[in-house]
């Protein structure tokens, strides 16, 4: 009895000590993963090892002039009085220049004080390819940093009509078009790392500011330098708005604007979307498709915006509410700036923060006491505008992008010597012949444990993304204790490179859903989110019962079978957003225009594997689209499918296409289908490798042939795409061809 009692305490006694011993070590790896901050404390982050070091940041130019001060006035380009590849026109009884595209325009200035401005444009969009409008920005002839190399202007999107309904009840999304309206926007970085205004140096007296057209045309109105102001704050904001005595309707009255009746973007695909998955959407339904919020995956890129309308009954204070949902990135946050008829109104709508959620949340802006922040704004209509920003997130992206080009160079630097594949049982000496090589592994070290803690510091907790700079932090620090440990994970080394860059771009998206805005007087009652237990229970009952009587694959306007031979089956087998877009083209475009209305047409999204028992069983479609090139001559070979080349316009429709596009679509001399798209392989290359090795963009095979000694000698490689002969697809005739 008492040998069990002691058993049974041992037991007893192992198992606390087991519990205390873990719990202890929890408390050491927690501290340990929560600050890395005695490893960097003190050091100079900021500097750079001797030609491992990145020259043209932004941050080094501000660095550079840090005294330089700003201007006090601001300076207007005499926009006409320019040299190079423009032409004046005259918009609207002003001058103007037209910049084409591949256009080098440049201005004089005079600037009486030497200091820091930003620079504003004023520009008006042409018809052409619909894509943003790309250009470098030259001061004095020179680039002053890396991203004035690479600023993007964009276009003014809004729906082509109202949205209609096709005989299902469903709404069918209006086309965008391009509104072509005059802009002022400031230069700016195109990453959105930095959300203030690029800072440019003019020296005192005369400058020059030249703009290379990159990519698409533009009319240029006006070019202003203008003072660096900083942002008013909240306080400052109330200061200088006027009393307001508002009627006891204008405190209760409040409107609602829908997510969806935006009316302008910054770009096309910000257009309405629809959601059945939760019943707090607004409008909602489970057995229609309509239209109930915006933004979404294209939503995802710093700088987009999306613009509503709204009118107020009178002048007043009001607060502004939006409901969203950030249901994307897990362990971050996706961020706002909000504009009020085209300004921020104050420093704390420069950054809204929208947390992870899986369900819709209704947000009242509001200080960090909970204070609803109050808008002055006089009576009539206004916009609202909510600008995807990185917020501070963005300026550890930037360091990462930074610190990215350099563990390149570092890579580089070592692989001159090792190759790719180093000899493990190899002493290359690297302490003695590489010592700057280990400085600044050291130096990248702490600066990466840096950017973990700046980043969990932000998001409140250590993602997975930011997991892999510290995964580099750690290997850096044992490659500069144990040098031996380069070689041996050299190609290990490259890959978390590769991995954080990744990391970078996963972490530069910032996607939010907006389904409704509201502008309300300080006494009104704000809608309720109702998104509980009970609400989702009832919505998932709802659905399933929808799916047994709702045909969700067919799209658009749907005819019987009375039509006869007017009707035409197609069927497409790839996303419903594509599916969506072919069947408004065939419904606008093709049946009342093409046909005169004779023809309808039927557009089904169906999986590829049901073709083949469909066919079998005399229930085919009469078109079908985006299949794989292999499928149009497994049915011909089985009489299954038509020979295009029996029909009068043939040769004109294939006129158009490659031959070598056809081929694998013909059997027999007959052609059985055509084709949707065409590969080319293209030569992409390093600019900075080039110029670091001495070489010049290769124009023919004669040249990159010519190149490779020299590119060979420095352990680097070309790569061409050859794929294995045992998985045979076009990569293969395309990899023999060149």
């Amino acid at each position: 009895m008492i040998k069990r009692l002691l058993r049974r305490n041992r037991r007893a006694l192992i198992g606390l000590l087991c519990l205390i011993l873990a719990i202890v070590l929890i408390g050491v790896l927690g501290r340990g993963s929560q600050s890395f901050h005695e490893k960097y404390e003190g050091e100079d982050l900021t500097a750079d090892v001797s030609g491992l070091g990145r020259a043209d940041t932004y941050d080094g130019y501000l660095r550079a002039h840090a005294d330089a001060g700003t201007g006090s006035e601001p300076v207007t380009v005499n926009i006409s009085a320019f040299e190079g590849d423009g032409e004046i026109r005259r918009v609207n009884r002003v001058s103007c220049v037209y910049a084409p595209d591949g256009s080098f325009i440049t201005w004089k200035v005079n600037v009486e004080k030497a200091g820091m401005s930003n620079i504003l444009l004023d520009y008006l969009t042409v018809d052409s390819r619909g894509v943003d409008m790309e250009r470098e920005l030259y001061i004095n002839g020179e680039l002053p940093f890396a991203g004035a190399g690479s600023l993007c202007f964009s276009r003014l999107w809004t729906d082509g009509g109202e949205v209609r309904k096709d005989n299902q009840g469903n709404d069918i999304r209006p086309s965008q078009v391009e509104v072509f309206d005059w802009q002022q926007v400031f230069c700016q970085d195109d990453m959105g790392y930095i959300a203030e205004p690029y800072q440019f140096y003019f020296e005192e007296g005369e400058n020059t500011i030249s703009l290379k057209a990159v990519n698409e045309p533009m009319i240029l109105r006006g070019v202003t330098l203008t003072p660096v102001e900083e942002m008013k704050t909240y306080k400052a904001y109330m200061e200088e708005q006027p009393d307001a005595e508002m009627s006891d309707e204008a405190k209760a009255w409040s409107v609602t604007v829908q997510g969806e009746d935006a009316q302008l973007r910054s770009t096309p695909s910000l257009y309405a979307r629809y959601d059945r998955s939760s019943p707090a959407t607004v409008p909602y339904s489970v057995s229609n498709t309509v239209l109930n919020y915006i933004g979404g995956d294209p939503w995802n890129k710093a700088g987009q915006w999306i613009e509503w309308a709204f009118e107020v009954p009178e002048d007043g204070y009001y607060t502004i509410s939006v409901k969203a949902r950030q249901a994307y990135q897990r362990g971050a946050v996706s961020c706002r700036s909000l504009y009020i008829d085209g300004e921020i109104p104050f420093e704390e709508m420069k950054e809204i923060s929208f947390d992870y959620s899986t369900s819709w949340e209704l947000l009242t802006l509001s200080d960090e006491s909970g204070a609803p922040y109050r808008f002055y704004l006089t009576a009539g209509e206004h916009t609202v505008r909510l600008q995807a920003t990185l917020g501070e997130m963005g300026g550890i992206l930037r360091e990462l992008e930074d610190s990215i080009y350099r563990l390149n160079l570092i890579y580089r630097k070592i692989l001159v010597l090792t190759g790719v594949n180093p000899d493990r049982f190899r002493d290359y000496n690297l302490h003695k012949v590489y010592p700057e090589v280990l400085e600044a592994m050291d130096l990248e070290s702490k600066r990466l444990y840096k950017l973990v803690d700046d980043t969990v510091a932000i998001t409140g907790q250590k993602s997975d993304r930011v997991a892999v700079a510290q995964t580099l932090a750690v290997q850096l620090e044992q490659f500069v204790k144990y040098n031996e440990r380069i070689t041996q994970s050299f190609s290990n080394f490259k890959d978390n490179i590769t991995s954080l860059g990744t990391a970078l771009q996963n972490m530069s998206e910032t996607k939010l859903d907006i389904d409704l805005i509201v502008v309300s007087g300080e006494e009104a009652k704000l809608p309720k989110v109702r998104d509980g237990f009970i609400q989702k229970t009832v919505h998932e009952i709802r659905s399933c019962i929808a799916s047994y009587f709702v045909d969700y694959n067919s799209l658009g306007d749907v005819y019987d079978e009375s039509e006869g031979d007017n009707l035409v089956e197609v069927w497409i087998v790839t996303g419903r957003d594509q599916s969506t877009v072919l069947k408004t083209m065939v419904d606008d475009v093709f049946t009342p225009v093409v046909t005169d209305g004779r023809v309808k047409v039927n557009v089904k999204l169906v999986v590829a594997d049901t073709l083949l028992t469909a066919v079998v069983a005399g229930n085919g479609p009469d078109v079908v689209l985006s299949l794989g090139t292999w499928f149009p001559v497994n049915y011909a070979m089985r009489n299954a499918v038509e020979d295009l080349t029996q029909f009068e316009d043939f040769d004109e429709v294939i006129s158009p296409f490659y031959d070598s596009a056809v081929t694998a679509l013909t059997y027999n001399g007959g052609v059985y289908a055509l084709p949707e798209t065409q590969e080319f392989s293209v030569l992409f290359y390093r600019t900075d490798v080039l110029e670091e090795l001495g070489l010049t963009p290769p124009e023919t095979w004669e040249d990159m042939i010519a190149m490779l000694p020299t590119i060979q000698g420095n352990n680097l490689s070309v790569g061409v795409p050859f794929p294995d002969i045992a998985t045979l697809d076009m990569s293969v005739l395309n990899s023999l061809i060149y």
